[in-house]
């Protein structure tokens, strides 16, 4: 289960979700819920990502897709893939590069593609892992137009983000990643995102997932809020 925010960022840093020797590792998730009668409601989930470890090398592959209705009327439909790979020269020093393609109807969102890359800071004692990430990307977006014109702009922004995960136990971990995305030209033009989970293991491979999620755009589309926070709750299946 993973959340994708209507302000167009998203989380791949899932830390709960990792590899130490070569091989892959997956997880799928997947939520569905409704009512009918007095409340005519129906949604559903479903997200996929696979990490493929080679010597210092590895790649990363995420997707997500969210439907739902209510009274007939379609009220959530995005989606959104990110690839990504790393290089690590060192235990704590390393590089990476990635793409992303995104749409979110419901925040006007139409398509957003971008490419960029950064270095990453890493650091591991006792159960506590942290993780810094500082770099950039171009990008692409195309608004759902309200008039007979499709909104597209372009631009680089610069990525950062601070990525942490505590295990309290064999059953209970938590962890919180924070991203900072500002216009490159108008640093007041910012994309801000809190993402915090928490995981409980059901068994080996089976786990319940608890998310809070926070995201706030400086400049948000017309008719959309400039800030979202959503919360859910699901089941994730580690492979």
């Amino acid at each position: 289960m993973l959340p994708a925010p209507a302000l167009a960022i998203i989380n791949a840093e899932d830390l709960d979700l990792s590899i130490d020797d070569n091989g892959m590792v997956g997880a799928l998730g997947f939520s569905v819920s409704g009512s009918s009668g007095n409340s005519d409601k129906m949604s559903g989930e479903g997200s996929v990502r696979l990490i493929w470890r080679h010597g210092q090398h590895m790649e990363m592959l995420v997707g997500s897709f969210s439907y739902g209705k209510s009274r007939g009327v379609r009220d959530t439909n995005k989606s959104f893939a990110h690839f990504r790979h790393r290089y690590a020269w060192s235990e704590m020093w390393g590089l990476e590069a990635f793409a992303q393609a995104q749409q979110n109807e419901f925040a006007r969102l139409k398509l957003r593609t971008l490419i960029g890359g950064g270095g990453r800071w890493s650091y591991q004692n006792q159960g506590l892992d942290i993780h810094v990430g500082v770099g950039s990307f171009y990008e692409r977006e195309a608004l759902r137009a309200i008039t007979n014109t499709v909104p597209v702009t372009r631009l680089w922004r610069g990525n950062s983000y601070l990525a942490l995960r505590y295990t309290f136990n064999e059953r209970v971990r938590m962890q919180n990643t924070i991203y900072y995305q500002p216009s490159w030209k108008d640093p007041a033009d910012y994309r801000l995102l809190d993402d915090a989970a928490l995981h409980v293991a059901l068994n080996d491979s089976l786990d319940l997932k608890l998310v809070i999620e926070i995201g706030q755009g400086s400049r948000p589309p017309a008719g959309v809020k400039s800030s979202d926070v959503s919360y859910k709750t699901g089941l994730s299946f580690r492979f």
